[in-house]
């Protein structure tokens, strides 16, 4: 999820060559409203800078959700400070790219993630 329709399409484009379904939204709220409508995710990747919320307001949202809880959460930010990172982190992402991003760094990241949740 990514306020920025160029990124979404990158990344987008990238995933769905690998076989994985999407689902975009380019705000806080339209991604909580997909992100928790049934079916359930796999995986979320979002971006920390969102039009109408922080990212990380997002995550901790679906974190504590039951339907979501347990959804694994990449952060995507152009802001990479040590703090950012430790305030994703501390909302529930389990990994955080860095942008501008390239299609090997997502691909393997999302990879990453889905296997070690045990996502098909």
């Amino acid at each position: 999820m990514d306020d920025h329709a160029d990124s979404r399409e990158l990344v987008a484009a990238v995933l769905q060559e690998l076989g994985i379904a999407i689902i975009e939204a380019g705000s806080g709220r339209e991604a909580l409203t997909r992100a928790l409508a049934l079916p359930t995710p796999h995986l979320v990747l979002i971006d920390l800078a969102l039009p109408d919320c922080h990212g990380t307001d997002v995550v901790r949202t679906l974190k504590q959700d039951r339907r979501t809880s347990h959804v694994p959460v990449v952060a995507l930010s152009a802001s990479v400070m040590a703090a950012d990172k430790a305030r994703a982190a501390e909302a529930g992402c389990v990994e955080f790219i860095e942008k501008p991003v390239t299609p090997e760094h997502v691909v393997a990241v999302v990879r990453r993630v889905l296997d070690a949740a045990g996502a098909p």
